[in-house]
């Protein structure tokens, strides 16, 4: 072993530049593929991090019908009512969905001392706060005994918080009263929120029960947010809808394929999409960067062919005092996998530091679209697995690079090579 390093240490030093130029190539392929994979992980990490919803939630959407339908006209409004919401919890519904929680809103000022914010009210019940993974940073979420009195009670964002407490801790406010409107609520808790999450508007959650009284909504409900179970493919989360469609044209006079009754935004078919897209972005990214490596590999191919020709005589001389063509084979190859992996692991280790810096300089940094604020990257890295295909692809990069080389190097006849200038 440490003869053939030796030969192969001494083949390099004859031939710097060549060896250098063909081992750039190798680099830069390696370098582009890690680079290229993790802008692309830091891109999907932030697409994730900005749906900031479950998986397996929907938030159902009252529509309009788009037909005439027993002596109902076409483009009539429809409103859910609680025998909507009742649905979800009976038959079929019941052995998926876990919970359920009508949505209402209602836009006012929130007053406390001398600040003044927009707020966006939101009417929920309790089990919201699973639905869409609130993380509460003081105090309590909504409750039951919220609901059954019909309650005053408010939960707010942290970073409005902060703002209300004015540089003391923003957990005393818990049990403060701010103003909204005409009325006064009570702060039962703070969850965490950033500013401008997704609009201007402070939004708070109130007792579904209470904003529905206040503001006299009757039974007329904007939206229903659902989590699920057991619903994993696309067909089971159409064939779901689809169900639910049906029992909220019977309960509104719309005819029964009528499909514009309701719209559903689906974190399960977004997460489907998303890891679709994950996986066509990295399969692209992966040919990307094994195209850009073939030029290094052919660079390396062409060095070796080089060399062979240049010591075609040598390679005779072996074989007529008894070397195998196993040993020049190996040996060819030996020189093509160090050129490869010593260029590659340079252009890999350059690859990294440049993911690192993206890391450091773009992750978590938002830009403001004019209607939120999003992340574009988010932890652009790549994984360990990710470094080790690396290694085995340069591995058997720099074997195919010497493959026919070797080959030819390991048929010269010791005669032929020995008339060789």
């Amino acid at each position: 072993m440490r003869d053939i390093l030796e030969e192969i240490w001494s083949t390099i030093r004859q031939n710097k530049l060549r060896t250098a130029l063909t081992g750039f190539a190798v680099a830069w392929g390696i370098f582009m593929l890690i680079v290229m994979l993790g802008a692309g992980n830091g891109v999907l990490n932030a697409l994730n991090s900005n749906t900031g919803m479950l998986d397996n939630n929907m938030a159902i959407f009252s529509g309009s019908t788009s037909k005439a339908y027993a002596g109902y006209q076409k483009w009539r409004s429809i409103n859910f009512d609680t025998r909507d919401v009742d649905a979800l919890g009976e038959g079929y519904f019941a052995e998926r969905v876990d919970y359920v929680s009508p949505y209402i809103e209602q836009g006012d000022t929130l007053v406390f001392k001398d600040y003044f914010l927009p707020a966006r009210m939101c009417g929920v019940t309790p089990e919201f706060k699973d639905i869409d993974k609130i993380e509460l940073t003081a105090g309590r979420f909504i409750n039951v005994p919220d609901m059954d009195g019909l309650r005053k009670m408010i939960v707010i964002g942290s970073f409005e918080a902060e703002l209300l407490a004015g540089g003391n801790d923003a957990g005393s406010l818990i049990g403060q009263n701010v103003k909204i409107g005409p009325f006064s609520y009570k702060i039962a808790g703070i969850y965490k929120s950033e500013e401008n999450d997704y609009s201007d508007d402070a939004t708070v959650y109130v007792p579904y029960s209470t904003l529905n009284a206040i503001f006299a909504k009757g039974n007329d409900i904007s939206t229903i947010y659902i989590s699920f179970h057991d619903i994993d493919t696309e067909e089971e989360n159409d064939a779901f809808q689809d169900r639910y469609r049906s029992i909220v044209n019977n309960h509104h006079n719309a005819a029964p394929d009528d499909k514009g009754t309701i719209f559903v935004w689906n974190g399960t078919i977004i997460g489907m999409q998303m890891n679709k897209a994950v996986r066509i972005m990295n399969t692209a990214l992966w040919i990307l960067g094994i195209f850009t490596l073939l030029s290094g590999i052919v660079g390396v191919s062409n060095i070796m062919l080089i060399t062979v020709k240049e010591r075609t005589r040598e390679f005779g001389i072996r074989k007529s005092i008894g070397a195998r063509p196993g040993a020049i084979l190996k040996l060819i190859i030996a020189e093509s996998v160090a050129i490869t992996a010593f260029f590659g692991y340079i252009g890999m280790v350059c690859g990294l530091l440049v993911n690192h810096i993206m890391d450091v300089t773009m992750s978590d940094s938002p830009i403001d679209t004019g209607l939120m604020q999003v992340t574009m990257f988010v932890d652009p890295t790549v994984d360990i697995d990710v470094a080790i295909k690396a290694t085995l692809l340069l591995i058997i990069a720099g074997t195919l690079a010497g493959l026919i080389p070797a080959r030819k190097a390991a048929r010269i006849r010791p005669i032929e090579a020995l008339k060789a200038e």
